[in-house]
């Protein structure tokens, strides 16, 4: 084994970690800088979701998204009764329901989408040439990231319980007006 090979993959993961605090912070920078007014982020997150994955049942909303089962329920209901989204019974099996975007929630999201482009787009204009050339490079590895389907089990580090930290239990749950 050379000396480089036995270097080369601690450089590789301090690379990695410092990217994905980078993608992080980016993550929270866009939270804070868009935020949108009248829907929090868990209202946004069901709707987008429902957009790109098409109808999905309340349990699995809330699962996906870490928060109770009544709570998802609330979301959906304030959702439904502002036209965003609709429920109708699940075909493959009658006692259940799926809720699914409508067009004023499809048009609502791409809006929303649409506008947070412009603002990366213009921000990302003031880039000097070499970082714009490096964003433009990472495109495709950061499509193929954000393809990734949501894990189904919390991942990271834990709470006093032994709980992933910020994951809901029976003692707390995220509701609609917490930040995510």
């Amino acid at each position: 084994m050379t000396p480089t090979a036995s270097v080369r993959p601690a450089r590789d993961d301090a690379q990695v970690a410092e990217l994905a605090q980078v993608l992080e912070r980016t993550a929270s920078w866009l939270r804070r800088t868009l935020r949108a007014e009248e829907w929090n982020t868990v209202a946004l997150a069901v709707l987008d979701d429902l957009d790109r994955r098409g109808p999905r049942r309340v349990t699995e909303l809330a699962a996906q998204e870490r928060t109770s089962q009544p709570g998802m329920t609330g979301i959906v209901g304030r959702l439904e009764a502002a036209g965003m989204v609709e429920r109708a019974p699940d075909p493959s099996d009658g006692r259940a329901t799926l809720v699914s975007a409508t067009a004023a929630g499809r048009a609502y999201i791409a809006g929303r989408h649409a506008r947070r482009t412009e603002f990366l787009a213009e921000r990302i204009t003031t880039l000097s040439a070499d970082d714009r050339r490096a964003l433009l490079g990472a495109t495709h590895a950061l499509a193929a990231l954000t393809d990734t389907p949501y894990p189904t089990t919390p991942t990271g580090p834990t709470g006093p319980g032994g709980e992933a930290a910020g994951t809901p239990t029976t003692r707390e749950t995220r509701t609609e007006g917490e930040p995510s």
